[in-house]
């Protein structure tokens, strides 16, 4: 078995082999690999000899991937951002306002009892 690289936590070791594994590399994991939990610390990420040179071109080809993916089609399930559509921006404005009041208020409450007491 040859050192092929070192991932920070287990999540990452397993998703790493899982990738490599896909593939046909079968990997071994070293280090903080095992358990129920995942862990972080160095894992590191071993195959054997004959399929090290596979297993460093399936990770450049995914870094290269990476790298020129562009967001063409982005998430909406993380949520809207303000600027996504003039409804998105109108309802956050009116909660931001909402919130500014209330704060206010809160405020003129605290002021009104320290006033009272003094």
């Amino acid at each position: 078995m040859q050192h092929l690289t070192s991932v920070s936590g287990s999540f990452h070791g397993r998703v790493l082999a899982a990738r490599l594994g896909a593939e046909g590399v079968l990997v071994e994991l070293r280090g903080l690999s095992e358990g129920p939990y995942p862990l972080q610390g160095l894992v590191g990420v071993w195959v054997q000899a004959d399929q090290l040179e596979l297993a460093r071109e399936i990770l450049l080809a995914d870094a290269v991937e990476e790298a020129f993916a562009t967001d063409a089609e982005p998430d909406d399930s993380l949520g809207a951002e303000p600027h996504d559509s003039p409804d998105a921006e109108r309802t956050y404005l009116r909660g931001l306002a909402a919130a500014t009041v209330i704060c206010v208020a809160i405020l003129l409450v605290i002021v009104a009892v320290v006033a009272a007491g003094a």
